[in-house]
């Protein structure tokens, strides 16, 4: 094969290859298995020089930019050969150089290799020698797996020295097929243990977990992947925020699509709107008679068409109750005593006494001085609302006339209270 043709069938080739596209990922380091054929220099085999003779080889690879890769192989092929004085041959070359990656593919990279190297020819009848040489080769690298390769390439050896053996100058012609194994772990640009090549999501954020094809999970549907979403059990069609989480619009801890008044804050309630005893439209953060429904009304309380008849007689103040062994008003009982203030108004100028109880725990004398604490701090609060200091006395009876069963602590509770007596 004439060395012209040789060089004109390596150009060739080399305008095959395309534009440039998303380049195949080719492993960074590699070491790989070399198999092929060869055709020797006529100078070395006389009449063989058409002919292909087995070759065997040992190559490592490493990538050092996006377009350059450098090389290094180990090729020995045994050549038949006629030629007088020579007979058959084992050549072996040993070359390192660069590979320049002149058209990437999505799958494959085409690429020009030129190195400097040593030609060993060891000759059944004529002398050895080792001699330097150059080469130049062309071929494709295609992405086997996550991290291996298969290659092909043809190339041209070119060793250096005089016209006549030994030192011969000889052109041998290669085509060389090679499997190689990437060294180390493959690429992964996006860091989701998937390797880029088996990659079909090759932009997942960090942090978000993702299937075998290296996508994005997202269980429940609503946009947000998950490893990044904290509520990862969100129902469909639940609006989220940026988190995951369903959307708060009031802050209530009560997410709309739960909350029934969702602009409307309401912690602690079931349904997120605000807490409605009486069930007349009006929360009882605004309804002056929380327990009386008066729809439609400003303050939440009953209007009232027709003044009834002012009743004067002894009632006992329901809801104003003390805790044992103390007389301190509970908050409850303030709403009560406000109605109280309300009603003695109503009584006109009528005096009355503000008589304490206590259950029977401790001693008479004990629960004679509680009692009259308690009957004492209903008195203050009922002058401190308005009502004439003159009118009010404040008296205990102890553990006097048990309107309930001191053997239950509920009704140890009732017998803890206060009346209003008025006095004739």
């Amino acid at each position: 094969m004439k060395r012209k043709q040789a060089l004109w069938l390596l150009a060739g080739i080399a305008a095959l290859g395309g534009a440039t596209v998303n380049a195949a990922e080719m492993p960074q380091r590699e070491l790989g298995l070399l198999l092929g054929g060869g055709w020797a220099d006529k100078d070395l085999v006389g009449g063989k020089d058409d002919e292909a003779n087995p070759l065997f080889g040992l190559r490592y690879g490493q990538r050092l930019g996006t377009s350059t890769n450098f090389f290094g192989d180990l090729v020995y092929g045994p050549y038949d050969g006629n030629r007088a004085g020579v007979g058959d041959a084992d050549v072996t070359t040993l070359r390192g150089g660069l590979e320049w990656l002149f058209s990437q593919q999505q799958r494959y990279n085409w690429f020009l290799s030129g190195g400097l190297g040593l030609m060993n020819v060891d000759t059944d009848k004529g002398p050895d020698f080792t001699r330097p040489m150059a080469s130049l080769g062309i071929g494709q690298a295609w992405e086997v797996g996550a991290n291996d390769a298969f290659r092909w390439e043809v190339r041209a050896d070119q060793s250096f020295g005089n016209s006549t053996l030994p030192n011969s100058g000889l052109t041998n012609f290669q085509a060389l097929l090679g499997y190689s194994w990437g060294l180390g772990a493959p690429l992964d640009s996006d860091g989701d243990g998937v390797a880029n090549r088996l990659d079909q999501c090759p932009s997942t954020p960090k942090g978000a977990k993702v299937d075998t094809k290296g996508c994005p999970i997202d269980s429940d549907g609503d946009g947000v992947f998950d490893g990044l979403d904290k509520c990862s059990d969100t129902p469909a069609g639940v609006k989220v925020t940026a988190d995951g989480c369903p959307v708060d619009s009031d802050g209530d801890g009560i997410p709309d699509f739960k909350d029934k008044c969702p602009t409307v804050p309401a912690p602690g309630t079931p349904d997120g709107c605000p807490v409605d005893s009486d069930g007349d439209g009006i929360p009882d953060a605004q309804d002056k008679c929380p327990t009386v429904p008066a729809p439609g009304t400003a303050d939440g309380c009953p209007v009232k068409a027709i003044e009834e008849p002012v009743v004067i007689e002894k009632f006992t103040l329901e809801g104003v109750n003390f805790d044992n062994d103390s007389a301190k008003l509970r908050p409850e009982a303030l709403v009560i005593l406000d109605k109280a203030v309300a009603t003695l108004k109503k009584w006109g100028d009528v005096k009355v006494e503000v008589a304490g109880y206590t259950d029977s725990v401790s001693s008479a004398e004990y629960n004679l001085a509680l009692s009259q604490r308690r009957a004492e701090a209903v008195r203050a609060y009922l002058v401190d609302k308005g009502i004439a200091a003159d009118r009010l006395t404040a008296k205990g009876y102890g553990k006097a006339n048990p309107v309930a069963d001191n053997a239950t602590p509920e009704g140890r509770f009732k017998n803890r209270r206060v009346e209003l007596v008025p006095q004739k």
